[in-house]
């Protein structure tokens, strides 16, 4: 019979065959080396975005079809991107399956070639939130046929069930793999019940996905509900929906799957950082407290993006403003001061892959208090629909998810293919798109702090265009450090699609047990 805390006999990590491990291999170089290429052309649309806005060289049809593909597409492919990574570093201790991975990308794949047709063949120009009623009643000026938004819709609902295999997968394997859900979340080692021969989850990487698995699947429900609805009032106009009621959906489910790129990337972390400090970074009863309470608080923090909608209860904005600022509080105090804990006095070597993990907790840290400052009622009536949310938005996401993503590439690169990536270029290139990286977010928050709004293609005034001008410099120094780290990738990546890489005794994470404390 099974007891309270044995569903099932828990399994030994997994022993792979060669067979099963090439295959493997090779499927992450090839996620890899998508992931980079689709990530450099999607920067270089933003850097094209930026050109527009201080010159007007491109017609506002072009301008706003583009800004949906930069959109959606980061978002879309950093998500997965990262996802993978994650899946790579934790393939050596859950018994996750390659066959899932290819499904994963196959649906990823599909989904950012939908999006590319409906931007760049349809000129559909949404953005990438999509608020109702704007793809099926585009207007006179946008003019796209609302033929394509069937595309696009179909494109995001392809992106979402691809994050929910993974998380399936990711429970699936965790389950199996420790016995109980109880025993994957460190329920047994917060509650002092961890028993002799009972496996323990010591991984933070594992706590951390497992909680982003959860939330990946409940946001497929009203994501599905949306999409659904938008399909039906697409099909036929006459049918209407809540306006506000459509636009809580679609930022319920987008808001949740921006932040899992951030979460995904302090997962990231937890593996790459303590190889290089040579310090273990266990899952203590803090740690794991602090992803049970992220996992409640992540769901909240959406409403402060309906501050303007006046039909929004009021009691939804508090919550949403209380939450905003409560989910700040188990990030910084657990992962991000623990990090700095962890290279403290370490003598820690600053190559590529631990650089860009820091340059990532950077991003993460003011890029998220630009996203509270934001989310202050008394701020937000000032900045609302500005271009200080961008400013928070990349902050967040370029220089801080991204950043973690080439992180988890450089340390697990060795492993994949037998061949480092060159630290020389990875630190020349870190430091191009950092400092070209923090002159656009700053014209971002600079102009939002002006008042100049977002989402415009081209405004002849001066602070607008000079703004747009400032950034697009920062982009052309960003935009090299880009071309450098992708020309390094594909020169790495490319061969090792056809062979495998010669044994490296490079483990991709070291055992906890394995680094001094």
């Amino acid at each position: 019979m099974a007891t309270p805390t044995s569903i099932r006999p828990p399994i030994a990590p997994p022993e792979w065959s060669p067979a099963e491990n090439e295959a493997a291999r090779r499927m992450t170089v090839v996620w890899v080396a998508t992931g980079g290429v689709l990530l450099a052309g999607l920067a270089l649309v933003g850097l094209l975005l930026r050109l527009i806005q201080s010159t007007g060289v491109l017609s506002d049809h072009w301008f706003y079809a583009l800004l949906t593909l930069h959109g959606a597409g980061m978002v879309a492919v950093t998500l997965m991107a990262l996802a993978m990574t994650v899946w790579a570093l934790l393939r050596n201790e859950l018994p996750l399956r390659n066959s899932v991975s290819v499904i994963m990308y196959a649906l990823t794949l599909l989904s950012g070639v939908l999006v590319i047709v409906a931007t760049l063949a349809g000129k559909f120009g949404t953005g990438w939130t999509f608020l109702y009623p704007l793809p099926e009643h585009p207007g006179p000026i946008a003019g796209w046929n609302t033929g394509w938004t069937y595309l696009y819709l179909i494109a995001v609902a392809l992106l979402a069930l691809a994050f929910a295999v993974w998380g399936f997968e990711i429970l699936h394997a965790g389950i199996k793999r420790f016995g109980n859900p109880g025993r994957m979340f460190g329920l047994d080692i917060v509650t002092g019940r961890t028993k002799p021969g009972d496996p323990n989850t010591t991984n933070p990487t594992i706590i951390a996905a497992g909680v982003m698995a959860v939330e990946g699947i409940a946001t497929v429900i009203p994501g599905a509900v949306v999409i659904i609805l938008m399909i039906i009032s697409n099909a036929d106009p006459s049918v209407k929906f809540p306006a506000l009621v459509i636009k809580e959906l679609i930022y319920f489910s987008g808001h949740m799957l921006v932040n899992f790129d951030i979460y995904l990337g302090a997962a990231i972390a937890y593996a790459v950082l303590p190889v290089y400090a040579k310090r273990a970074w266990p899952a203590a009863k803090t740690l794991i407290v602090a992803w049970w309470v992220i996992g409640v608080l992540i769901i909240l923090p959406y409403w402060h993006h309906l501050y303007m909608d006046f039909a929004q209860p009021a009691g939804l904005d508090i919550i949403g403003q209380a939450a905003s600022y409560a989910s700040a509080l188990p990030s910084v105090v657990v992962t991000i001061f623990g990090a700095v804990l962890i290279v403290y006095r370490s003598g820690i070597r600053w190559s590529p892959a631990p650089l860009f993990i820091f340059a990532g907790f950077a991003g993460w840290t003011i890029g998220g208090t630009g996203a509270l400052i934001d989310a202050t009622p008394a701020l937000n009536e000032y900045l609302h629909n500005t271009l200080w949310v961008p400013g928070h938005f990349h902050t967040y996401m370029a220089l801080g998810a991204v950043m973690f993503l080439l992180g988890g590439v450089y340390h697990a690169t060795p492993l994949l293919t037998g061949r480092p990536l060159s630290e020389r270029i990875g630190s020349i290139g870190a430091r191009f798109i950092l400092v070209g990286g923090w002159i656009v977010v700053g014209t971002f928050f600079t102009s939002g702090a002006l008042s100049i709004p977002r989402r415009y293609a081209y405004v002849p005034i001066p602070r607008f265009a000079d703004a747009a001008t400032v950034g697009l410099a920062g982009a052309c120094i960003a935009g090299v450090g880009v071309v450098l780290i992708a020309g390094d990738l594909l020169r790495v990546y490319v061969p090792s699609m056809r062979s495998a890489p010669p044994p490296t005794p490079a483990p991709v994470v070291a055992a906890a047990e394995d680094l001094g404390q």
